[in-house]
């Protein structure tokens, strides 16, 4: 029994845990062709992070699989506040794969110094995808993810835990019942006048997508809808 307890192997030192990462709740208006757009998060960690690959996943049916309707922008998560460098001069990573119902990507930064913040909870990125014409609450996964410290040595991942991508209905623009009421009218009356091109913050009320201005074609849009279910067809 001595014997056996000499020539044991050694015991490894346990590897610092790396914290958390985990995708955010985001939240989108269909029918306007915006894209939703997911934060992910890192927590918990007791290192400096320097690197990181991750992967995001959804249902191909839910949301576009197309490399276009993807993209990645990274935060300064891993340069702030210091002059080391990150993939990406434009915040977009090097890495970049698309598949049907998933993307894989990364940031890494080089140089010297240890950056204030990237040890902190904080932000890595944000995926931003565009929805199909569905509505609901879209389940997002995290898969494959890998992080280095700053000396580029793999540290250990105590969680990856995904979220949910909430596609709201059209019609449904105040978001809160199960049918289009004098709710949802009466908030696109109070924005009348109001401005609106694109996906800027005003979009969800420009619901006959006709016009840069909140107007009446708006207000009767909705009066059109009142009393439709915004969950069983799922195209309001």
């Amino acid at each position: 029994a001595l014997l056996a307890i000499a020539t044991a192997a050694p015991a490894l030192p346990a590897q610092p845990d790396a914290g958390t990462i985990s995708t955010g709740t985001a939240s989108v208006w269909n029918g306007h062709s915006c894209s939703v757009d997911v934060p992910v998060n890192i927590a918990g960690l007791n290192t400096g992070l320097g690197g990181y690959e991750t992967k995001v996943g959804w249902d191909p049916a839910r949301f576009s699989s197309a490399n276009a309707d993807v993209t990645i922008a990274l935060t300064p998560y891993l340069t702030n506040g210091s002059t080391r460098f990150q993939t990406g001069a434009s915040g977009t990573p090097a890495l970049k794969a698309v598949t049907s119902g998933a993307v894989k990507f990364g940031g890494y930064s080089w140089g010297t110094g240890n950056p204030p913040g990237n040890s902190a909870n904080g932000q890595l990125a944000t995926v931003s995808l565009k929805p199909t014409a569905t509505c609901g609450a879209a389940a997002l996964t995290m898969s494959e993810t890998q992080l280095v410290d700053v000396n580029g040595t793999l540290i250990g991942l105590t969680g990856q835990t995904g979220s949910n991508a909430n596609v709201y209905s059209r019609f449904d623009v105040n978001g809160s019942q199960p049918l289009i009421n004098s709710g949802d009218v009466n908030a696109v009356v109070a924005m009348l006048g109001a401005s609106t091109v694109g996906c800027d913050a005003n979009y969800r009320y420009n619901t006959n997508l006709v016009q840069t201005i909140i107007n009446s074609g708006d207000v009767n849009a909705v009066v059109a809808k009142l009393g439709q279910t915004t969950i069983a067809a799922c195209v309001n």
